[in-house]
């Protein structure tokens, strides 16, 4: 079945899922509490073992907008500017419920990376930057309900988990907007 993050069927995750098995633990996080936040630098790289995150940012009125999420199995860090350039975050990473992370020191995992499996960080930014391109394109392609019919089928399991809003904000749209939708499909 299609992911809402390709990134993680086009991607083999598995030695950074060994990795963090080995040498991780588990962290619980409640709903609403940070990961990262915008403007400090992301210290954890993880994968969701429970729960999901969001990815936000704030508008310029102070308004919260998604721009990704996290679901079980895949993984939660800000990996181009604390990963790739050890540069404070531009999103903040929160839990949208309670859930669990087995999460390393991000220093860890990039170490790992660099000694043992280099070309891993080249394929993971090149299909990284495909998808934000293509999510890009779409925004400016598809009709707000185009936009919502290309994602349903592969957010389907866990639509009914996530508030309509941060699914709405997603697809930026408005909240109205996103009812209005969901109303006539």
């Amino acid at each position: 079945m299609p992911r809402l993050n390709d990134f993680m069927t086009r991607f083999n995750v598995a030695p950074l899922l060994d990795f963090c098995r080995e040498h991780g633990r588990v962290v619980a996080y409640h709903k609403g509490e940070s990961m990262v936040d915008e403007g400090y630098l992301c210290r954890y790289f993880g994968f969701v073992r429970s729960g999901y995150f969001k990815y936000t940012v704030q508008d310029s009125e102070g308004n919260e907008c998604v721009t990704g999420f996290s679901f079980e199995g895949e993984v939660v860090a800000d990996y181009v500017r604390s990963f790739l350039f050890s540069q404070p975050s531009l999103v903040s990473i929160i839990a949208g419920c309670d859930s669990e992370v087995l999460q390393v020191r991000m220093s860890d995992i990039r170490n790992f990376i660099k000694k043992h499996n280099p070309e891993i960080i080249t394929e993971a930014s090149s299909i990284l930057m495909l998808e934000a391109y293509e999510r890009y394109l779409s925004i400016h392609r598809l009709t707000p309900i185009e936009r919502y019919r290309s994602l349903f089928p592969r957010f389907a399991d866990v639509i009914d988990r996530i508030p309509y809003q941060e699914i709405a904000s997603y697809l930026s749209i408005s909240r109205r907007q996103f009812q209005r939708i969901r109303a006539q499909i």
